[in-house]
């Protein structure tokens, strides 16, 4: 895991920020349920923007992209499966 509180990976791999894919219907339906459901809701961070939209990236060994996955909303992460499959396409 690469932590990037400068950013500096999260532009250079092209990744937005958009209000309306963040506070999306989806998500905050997801964010009402949880809330209802009693479930405490992630802490803001200092210095977070709250309208950075994520990325979930896999470099293997030998520097090759085996995963670029650019969420295209707030919730949209890749699947157990996906992941599995980029891991093992590292072997």
């Amino acid at each position: 895991m690469y932590l990037d509180p400068d950013r500096r990976l999260y532009h250079a791999f092209g990744l937005k920020r958009s209000v309306f894919k963040s506070y999306n219907i989806t998500a905050l339906m997801f964010y009402a349920e949880q809330k209802r459901a009693g479930r405490k809701l992630t802490a803001v961070f200092e210095n977070d923007d709250p309208l950075q939209m994520g990325g979930d990236f896999i470099i293997n060994c030998h520097g090759n992209m085996t995963l670029i996955h650019q969420s295209k909303f707030s919730l949209d992460r890749p699947s157990l499966e996906e992941l599995k499959e980029s891991l093992k396409s590292d072997q």
